[in-house]
């Protein structure tokens, strides 16, 4: 989980982990499996984003909230 595709479409700009809270709420079974995540919130540097882990048959596998800062362009050089 992290939010560098929502400030770059090739998905490299990047972001620092904050906090990543994950509640694992179901064993993992064979088939397929979607994650989702959406992004809930934030200002200039801060990223507050929920996920969801869910099997094709509607179970919910996993859920995480993370907050993640971006890099400011300057220490990337």
């Amino acid at each position: 989980m992290t939010g560098s595709l929502s400030v770059d479409p090739t998905g490299q700009h990047p972001f620092l982990t904050i906090s990543l809270t994950t509640q694992f709420l179901a064993a993992g079974m064979p088939g397929r499996v979607t994650a989702t995540g959406t992004i809930k919130g934030g200002g200039r540097s801060l990223l507050y984003i929920d996920a969801e882990l869910v099997h094709e048959d509607g179970t919910v596998i996993a859920t995480s909230t993370g907050v993640f800062k971006r890099v400011p362009q300057e220490k990337l050089k």
